[in-house]
């Protein structure tokens, strides 16, 4: 359990004051997080589990390489891009839906 002056040193440190029955509360309420975090840290260093008699062997990566692809024009690249996510445009603006209105 954390000790009373292990409280009033973190009270200290955050600039509190606090009477005798927080003190004792906040003994109490600390110990216990720290007690789960402990319990959460030995679960979280077994590392993955595997489901049935799989092995690490057995695990590939799914995802395409990533492959570098030359453009002509970096900004038109860009205009590319923005053209498809914003399909309507005025000049250098994007148009999107008005979502807020204001009542009268």
């Amino acid at each position: 359990m954390i000790s009373k002056e292990e409280v009033l040193n973190l009270a200290t440190l955050a600039r509190l004051k606090l009477s005798d029955a927080e003190v004792a509360s906040l003994q109490k309420d600390i110990s216990n997080i720290l007690e789960y975090v402990g319990q959460v840290s030995a679960v979280s260093n077994q590392g993955p589990t595997l489901d049935q008699g799989s092995s690490r062997s057995d695990l590939k990566n799914v995802m395409r390489e990533d492959v570098p692809r030359a453009t002509d024009n970096v900004m038109a690249g860009k205009e590319e891009v923005l053209r498809s996510a914003f399909p309507k445009r005025e000049g250098d603006f994007n148009v999107v839906r008005k979502i807020i209105q204001k009542d009268e």
